[in-house]
């Protein structure tokens, strides 16, 4: 089974939660479904509700969880780690991965996605690894990008490295098209 290491926010304003856990529940249930497991950072939030949707569509899942005093760790977790350091539980988050899908979340989620391009970058892995960013609410984040590569400090090969995918249904797409093509 193909690990997809999904990053997502641990929560969201209450009045939004409803869209994002909805695409949290979803996105889980259909790599579940089609046969990926899922590997996350066992958080709450978002985190919490695409592992509930694997587990609950009967896949596999994996929670690669950082201590924090006080912070509630997903109950849907086949297997599930504890690492006390970011950067320990970022490396092991990384060495799971067959892809990478990123869901909306904050400062932590922007790093495990800058991580992933910046791994890209200086081939540490693969550039051609799917990394597939879920929702128009990384169109920011692509403007961003694109203002950097404006002003020279990023170039083209960066924006190659990632895609975005609006629905659920058209991230599991990308993720079946790319490993039916290796």
């Amino acid at each position: 089974m193909k690990k997809i290491v999904v990053f997502a926010g641990n929560d969201c304003l209450f009045e939004r939660e409803k869209y994002y856990y909805s695409l949290a529940l979803t996105t889980g249930r259909l790599l579940a479904e089609n046969g990926f497991t899922v590997v996350s950072g066992g958080g709450p939030g978002l985190m919490n509700e695409v592992m509930r949707g694997a587990y609950q569509a009967g896949g596999k899942t994996i929670a690669v969880c950082l201590e924090v005093a006080g912070r509630k760790h997903t109950e849907f977790a086949t297997e599930k780690y504890f690492y006390q350091s970011l950067p320990q539980r970022q490396g092991k988050l990384l060495s799971y991965a067959d892809a990478f899908l990123s869901l909306p979340g904050g400062i932590g989620t922007l790093y495990e996605i800058a991580a992933v391009l910046a791994l890209k970058r200086k081939k540490e892995i693969n550039k051609d690894l799917p990394l597939i960013l879920l929702s128009d609410y990384f169109q920011k984040f692509q403007n961003l990008l694109g203002f950097m590569r404006e002003e020279g400090f990023i170039n083209n090969d960066l924006l190659n490295y990632y895609q975005i995918a609006l629905n659920s249904q058209k991230a599991v797409d990308l993720l079946k098209k790319y490993f039916s093509s290796i």
